[in-house]
């Protein structure tokens, strides 16, 4: 691997062009992007430890976004090679890769999944030219003891996105199928699954999205994921009130947007 340094503005991954590398985030933050028909999409927001451009380890198509610096950025890249080699002896470096590369197709997923919601819903990508500022943040703030103690009793202000809630795995080093960035303690029965649901934000919307839970998410009163055929919820401006599972669960948040 080799360290490099980026300053603001500075595009990492040109969408469109071909490469063999990853890159793990040491610090700074990234904003990846994606041409719309008028402007651009902000897809994510990442910061520190996450990795990005791990598709091109694995095949030789154009990279599906950009990948621009936001702030002073700190990368390692990892081309392909050196990937092949440490697949035999570096199984520990390799997880946080694999993590991220199935987390990866799973928001792709949930993405086309919002999209299509939107054209059901009769709005169309090419209906806006201009895109209204994003917000920076939001808040995630416990109503249960349960939920309360995971946070150590404090409000936890969200800036990167998509945001990652899930269950506490037992064997979360060795799992390369968890990536959260929030975990929950929990016991049997459960109500949060290891992969339970995302923040994210399009446009100027916050929305959640259920990655595929067992039980589902509840957000404001609505049902999503699970058994339901509707998978994603908008944030109102406000409060949201937000449960982990069914209506009983104990994994109740605040989300304040």
């Amino acid at each position: 691997m080799r360290e490099i340094r980026y300053n603001p503005g500075e595009v990492i991954i040109k969408e469109g062009t071909f490469g063999s590398s990853a890159y793990v985030l040491k610090s700074g933050v990234v904003e990846v992007r994606r041409k719309g028909p008028k402007h651009e999409v902000l897809l994510a927001t990442l910061k520190g430890e996450e990795i990005f451009g791990e598709m091109g380890l694995i095949d030789d198509k154009p990279r599906s976004a950009s990948v621009i610096a936001k702030s002073p950025v700190t990368v390692d890249e990892i081309v392909r090679d050196d990937f092949f080699a440490l697949l035999d002896n570096k199984v520990s470096f390799i997880i946080p890769i694999l993590k991220a590369f199935f987390e990866h197709l799973r928001q792709t997923n949930d993405m086309v999944v919002y999209l299509e919601s939107k054209m059901m819903e009769g709005e169309s990508e090419t209906e806006t030219s201009t895109v209204a500022p994003l917000p920076e943040s939001l808040k995630i703030e416990g109503m249960t003891t349960e939920t309360r103690e995971n946070l150590s009793n404090k409000i936890l202000v969200v800036t990167k996105f998509p945001y990652k809630i899930g269950r506490q795995s037992s064997h979360r080093t060795d799992d390369i199928f968890v990536d959260n960035d929030l975990f929950f303690q929990d016991e049997i029965p459960f109500n949060i699954s290891r992969n339970h649901l995302s923040l994210n934000i399009y446009k100027n919307t916050f929305y959640v999205l259920d990655r595929g839970s067992s039980i589902g998410t509840i957000v404001n009163g609505k049902h999503i994921g699970a058994k339901q055929s509707v998978f994603k919820a908008d944030l109102q401006k406000g409060e949201n009130i937000v449960i982990l599972g069914s209506d009983t669960s104990p994994f109740k948040l605040k989300i304040i947007v």
